[in-house]
């Protein structure tokens, strides 16, 4: 297969733009250009243009590429003859939608195969910027948040939520990654973990403690997980001791938070069309349609996703008028429920051949031997696929590919070593 010849511009441009997608918002409420709304379908635009120009000279294309390409044609067509969606440029756009991530992480593959240093270049200079806009919001409080036109979050018993230039979710997602990139490098040199690597990791918790971000602390202990998995198999001491800490830690978090009664509230609320966790509501009618649509789902444009606004399912269900689905708040919060929904079974063994493909082409390419912390960060993305727009929202897919890029890429350091070796 060809390899995309690296253009310093064109992989500048790419990651510049990725920039300020991933800061968008504080940039527009300064600026309000209004080229900023279309930023995301831009890079979208650009990333399959690239990608589809290098597949259409390839003489051999590896089979993640086909995997998508197939599943793409596959959505358009079946959601076009069976799906719930009557309008063709809905189904073909949520279609490209929906493997968003897929299509920008193969581009940033081919574009940065062999220049790996751009975007280690680019996650520190993201990391650095939220870090940044992180402290001043904690130092400004709710001034911050009104100078640069963001919203203010907030929960029943957290007065403010900290996220600085993001929003608290994507805060913590992005100090979960950088634990697990912590973790990794420790792992790669084959060392304990030392001193400064237990501050930077402390560091990032009390981060995402401020950002109030539960599901970024199970990413944290998927990481720790996979980082000890070998230990913990060759001895069986550390392993009850690691459990047995997170044990301690689940009592603690039941004795003194209302972390277990809001989880059992979420879980109750469920399995309920009445209930107040649409979250889980939607993965709850997740699950029901693939029973009642086996094995095909509704189709693309039809359900959790962007371009299912009014659809037909939701009038199925009785959930139309709740205001939930009128408002449109937390309907496309679960990358997972919307795949599942959408594409049913068959859809749910695509994305599994897709992925499993995609770790072989990213550990193939950069010949890596991290295979298990890979293993451990693809565990924490699916995991907050459950709850977050992980595949479809610029935030996420931008955070998430350079950390990916970084788990199995040679560092500059390992390069020269290389060499002398």
């Amino acid at each position: 297969m060809p390899e995309l010849r690296y253009n310093r511009l064109l992989g500048i441009t790419l990651l510049g733009l990725s920039f300020i997608s991933v800061f968008n918002k504080p940039i527009f409420g300064i600026t309000e250009l209004e080229i900023l709304n279309y930023l995301d379908e831009l890079i979208l635009v650009l990333c399959l243009t690239l990608l589809s120009a290098v597949l259409l000279y390839s003489k051999k294309i590896p089979i993640v590429h086909l995997l998508v390409y197939t599943f793409l044609f596959y959505s358009v067509l079946i959601s076009i003859i069976l799906g719930f969606n009557s309008d063709t440029i809905d189904i073909v756009l949520q279609s490209l939608i929906n493997l968003k991530f897929l299509f920008i992480f193969l581009t940033f593959i081919l574009c940065f195969k062999n220049n790996s240093r751009d975007v280690f270049k680019f996650y520190n200079y993201v990391l650095g910027f939220a870090l940044v806009g992180f402290f001043m919001n904690i130092i400004l409080g709710a001034d911050f948040n009104q100078f640069f036109n963001m919203q203010i979050f907030t929960r029943p018993n957290t007065p403010m939520r900290y996220g600085g230039f993001l929003n608290p979710n994507h805060m913590a997602f992005l100090m979960a990654l950088f634990i697990g990139v912590v973790l990794s490098k420790a792992k790669n040199s084959g060392n304990n973990l030392k001193l400064v690597e237990w501050i930077k990791i402390l560091a990032s918790i009390a981060v995402i403690v401020l950002t109030d971000s539960r599901t970024a602390i199970v990413g944290v202990v998927l990481f720790f997980i996979a980082f000890y998995w070998e230990y913990m198999l060759k001895n069986i001491k550390i392993f009850n001791a690691f459990f047995g800490v997170l044990a301690f830690i689940f009592i603690l978090l039941i004795s003194f938070t209302d972390a277990w009664a809001l989880l059992l509230s979420n879980l109750k609320g469920s399995f309920s069309m009445d209930g107040y966790y649409i979250r889980g509501i939607m993965i709850n009618m997740a699950v029901q349609i693939t029973y009642l649509h086996f094995p095909i789902g509704t189709g693309a444009a039809t359900f959790g996703s962007l371009l299912s606004e009014g659809s037909a399912v939701y009038e199925y269900f009785g959930v139309a008028e709740r205001s939930f689905f009128v408002e449109k708040r937390g309907i496309y919060d679960s990358s997972i429920a919307s795949i599942v929904g959408e594409y049913g079974f068959i859809g749910i063994l695509f994305f599994t051949a897709i992925f499993y493909r995609l770790k072989y082409f990213l550990v193939k390419t950069y010949q890596s031997k991290n295979r298990i912390m890979v293993n451990g960060l693809f565990a924490a993305f699916f995991f907050y696929s459950t709850t977050n727009p992980t595949f479809t929202n610029n935030i996420y897919i931008l955070l998430s590919i350079p950390v990916f890029i970084k788990f199995v890429a040679p560092t500059m350091h390992d390069v020269g070593v290389n060499k002398l070796n």
